[in-house]
């Protein structure tokens, strides 16, 4: 009794591990492919492509189905005499309708998840009348529709063509032995008659040849299977099997791409919406008053970037203007560009001495900035009242000033740059503008642009359009400054934010 409770736990057990087993692989193995909503139309525009170069392949079928016909046409291949007209017949049909599909290439049809039934299935068609009426040549055919039915990355559709092939092979097989073209091996097992092996042309002889065999103890019917049958189609289940593997393992890989296109994408939106924030932080509209006339646009090299500009009115008679550029580029350099910004903003308000609100600029960036990062800066406070310029260089590059009588760069002190260390190297200057003079500062992004050949826009080449042509407005001067820059550079990618900010005292 004990061995029998412990024969039927094990049973028990077994049945348990079993069903556990089933359920596990039919996790893994889905009956149907599962494409996550969000990669469907990546998976439909796949599969839209895999259409096209299928009906492509039919063409060729097409080509191959004509040379059939013309080969018939001369008695080029042995058929029994019945088969003639139906060749005739067939084989043009078969050129058509593997070349209905090119109808469609062009249409939304193309794009339909079964077009590919159609697709595949006209060319199986194709194959196994070319297999019924040439039992001897036309075998490769059941290759190319599993090649073919592994190109849609779809392991179900691929395991319903082998098994429509594996069938329609052995209907074809018994289909060549009446009709088709004469094979001593498939028939007589190479009888030989006046020392040539017999043929036999009408199905009517064949059948009593196939009699005649069943006597001799050579039952063809059933010796057709393992001698003929079997052979071709482990070499089509080998091929199944080598295809689907690489075909499961090409759709994970298509998986994957479409995956990270889609997480590409996102982040790609994600980054536009940081570049509006970002260009929404910075001053939008020109001033101009009776006083002062002020304008400044930045152009990122991607879709966010580490330059910055600022204007500011610090009390009724102060105007303050910024320009800096930070090290690096992409959403680093961005945040960094932010934090700078917002330090700006917050020291500005009270205080007249630019090298005063950068050093207090400079310690708000240093703590914290475990990635050293750095900015140059520009500072300038224009008194509206006299034209009087204080202004602070950290590290950045000297600003043009002048009027539409010339201009020439500004010879300050460089300075240092900021967030690298604790305390700001920087010091105030003077200048006095006149009525109708220009400052007008940039990033490197534009004296470093590079043409085509590489060579760069350069400092001079700058100050030459500068003082090419009379300015009366700051976007005078952009507009100058952004055209010439485009037709320098060409066809060449921006390497470099683009940043321009210009002040004029009226």
């Amino acid at each position: 009794m004990a061995s029998a409770f412990f024969i039927l736990s094990l049973i028990k057990k077994g049945k348990t591990y079993y069903n556990n087993y089933r359920q596990e692989c039919h996790m893994k193995k889905p009956k149907q492919m599962i494409v996550p909503e969000a990669y469907r139309e990546a998976y439909v525009n796949n599969e839209a492509d895999a259409n096209k170069k299928m009906a492509l392949l039919n063409v060729v079928a097409a080509a191959v189905a004509i040379v059939i016909w013309i080969l018939y046409l001369v008695r080029f291949f042995s058929v029994p005499e019945i088969m003639y007209p139906v060749v005739y017949v067939l084989f043009p049909v078969a050129a058509a309708l593997l070349l209905s599909p090119l109808f469609f290439l062009k249409s939304e049809r193309i794009r339909k998840p079964r077009f590919k039934n159609y697709l595949i299935a006209v060319f199986l068609l194709v194959v196994a009348a070319i297999n019924a009426v040439l039992p001897k040549h036309g075998v490769l055919g059941w290759a190319v529709a599993i090649v073919m039915a592994s190109h849609y990355y779809n392991p179900r559709f691929a395991r319903k063509i082998y098994v429509a092939t594996i069938i329609l092979m052995l209907i074809c097989i018994y289909l060549g032995m009446f009709f088709g073209e004469y094979d001593p091996h498939l028939l007589s097992l190479g009888v030989v008659v006046d020392g040539r092996p017999a043929t036999v042309d009408t199905p009517e002889a064949r059948v009593e040849l196939l009699n005649e065999l069943i006597k001799e103890g050579n039952n063809r019917y059933v010796y057709v299977i393992p001698m003929y049958y079997l052979p071709r189609a482990a070499l089509i289940s080998i091929l199944f099997i080598i295809s689907n593997a690489l075909n499961r393992r090409t759709n994970e890989l298509l998986m994957e791409e479409i995956k990270a296109n889609t997480e590409q994408e996102k982040s790609k939106a994600e980054l536009n919406i940081a570049r509006r924030i970002q260009m929404n932080t910075l001053p939008t509209e020109e001033i101009n008053t009776d006083s002062v006339e002020i304008l400044g646009e930045v152009k990122a090299a991607k879709e966010v970037g580490g330059d910055l500009y600022d204007f500011l009115n610090i009390d009724d008679d102060h105007v303050a203007i910024l320009i800096g550029d930070v090290s690096g580029k992409g959403v680093p350099a961005a945040m960094f560009m932010m934090k700078t910004i917002t330090s700006f903003r917050d020291f500005a308000k009270n205080e007249l001495s630019p090298a005063k609100i950068l050093t207090a600029i400079n310690s708000s960036i240093h703590r914290g900035n475990a990635e050293n990062m750095f900015v140059t800066c520009f500072l300038a406070i224009l008194d509206k009242r006299n034209g009087k310029v204080v202004y602070s260089n950290a590290g950045h590059n000297p600003p043009i000033i002048g009027n539409k009588d010339g201009y020439s760069y500004l010879k300050c002190r460089s300075g240092f740059l900021l967030g690298c260390f604790d305390k700001a190297m920087v010091s105030d200057e003077e200048l006095t503008l006149n009525k109708g003079d220009t400052i007008t500062l940039y990033t490197d992004g534009v004296t470093e642009a590079r043409n085509i050949k590489g060579d760069f826009y350069g400092e001079q080449h700058f100050l030459d359009v500068m003082n090419k042509n009379p300015h009366d407005t700051v976007a005078a001067i952009h507009e100058d400054i952004k055209k010439d820059l485009t037709e320098y550079v060409g066809e060449a990618s921006q390497s470099d934010d683009i940043t321009l900010l210009s002040i004029k005292y009226k």
